[in-house]
């Protein structure tokens, strides 16, 4: 039988007092070489100043909409009432709402409006190098590029808005990052203007079909001299001129204060580069480079160095 094993015989290794030293010599080696680990801290501050100082600026501008709910009181109707507008939430009516500003056919609005495709910003040519490849791949895949300067200002605008709601309060904020604070207000009012607007066409478009079938179903039932009749055709007269009216006008001339929109103020403010943060990151890199450094030098030092013994 196998006899056994004596457990007594084994040494005790004092985990504790191990960690103890190993702890005392790496502050004894960061102390030693502090400044080497000054310099680095030093030199990384440094020369993350001047990479801030040599990142371009953007400025980033928000306006706020807050997406009409219900419906306002009509006249001879009781004071105070409202109608819903959706039999749907009013989480997933401000989400519709949201995707509305985002659509390409608003994006498209607010660039033509501002004429950011004749801006190089928005529409660069490129390089002799990317004008090139773009003409390989309008070549072999056509449906890959976009040729005209609107398509491509419409997708870097597009890219370039954050749109983003708050669903305890149903407010939508329309954020937008340009190279100038006054370029970047420009944008993000123009896209809360087109959107305001896009919603005064249609419920302006449904008053007049509305008022539409309201006289075909009025001249089925009334004679031509009847009032009813006559009612309803000036309902269609003043809903179609008013329709006319709105889509002559420049967008947002008639915005009064207070219809849910508040719109970007510039600021002076850059949104990045974030400074403080990458100072605050150069910062403890380089210190946990020059204290690994100390503790890898001393560790390095303190290893004993053994020849190798060549055999005859």
């Amino acid at each position: 039988m196998t006899a056994p094993f004596d457990f007594s015989r084994l040494e005790t290794y004092d985990f504790r007092r191990h960690y103890e030293q190993v702890a005392i010599r790496s502050i004894r080696s960061v102390i030693k070489h502090r400044w080497m680990i000054a310099k680095i801290v030093a030199g990384a501050i440094l020369a993350a100043a001047l990479l801030v100082s040599v990142l371009p600026r953007r400025y980033t501008a928000e306006a706020l909409v807050q997406p009409q709910l219900f419906t306002r009181a009509e006249v001879g109707s009781a004071a105070g009432s409202t109608t819903a507008l959706a039999s749907i939430d009013g989480a997933s009516l401000v989400a519709s709402e949201a995707a509305l500003i985002q659509s390409p056919s608003v994006a498209k609005a607010v660039v033509k409006r501002l004429a950011l495709d004749e801006r190089p910003g928005y529409a660069p040519q490129g390089s002799l190098l990317g004008r090139i490849i773009r003409g390989l791949r309008s070549a072999i895949l056509p449906e890959t590029v976009l040729s005209s300067p609107t398509e491509r200002a419409i997708r870097d605008v597009r890219e370039k808005v954050s749109v983003t709601r708050d669903t305890r309060s149903y407010l939508i904020s329309v954020g937008f990052t340009a190279a100038t604070p006054e370029e970047a207000a420009q944008v993000a009012n123009a896209f809360a203007l087109e959107y305001v607007n896009t919603k005064v066409m249609q419920r302006l478009s449904e008053a007049a079909a509305t008022a539409s079938r309201e006289l075909a179903r009025a001249a089925t039932i009334y004679g031509e001299n009847h009032p009813s009749l006559l009612r309803a055709v000036a309902d269609l007269e003043l809903a179609q001129q008013r329709l006319r009216s709105a889509s002559a006008r420049p967008v947002g001339s008639d915005l009064a204060p207070g219809e849910g929109l508040t719109l970007a103020e510039p600021s002076s403010a850059p949104s990045s580069p974030k400074g403080f943060m990458i100072l605050g990151l150069a910062f403890f890199a380089a210190l946990i480079a020059g204290v690994s450094l100390s503790v890898w030098f001393e560790y390095r030092r303190s290893k004993p160095h053994t020849k190798s013994v060549r055999r005859p």
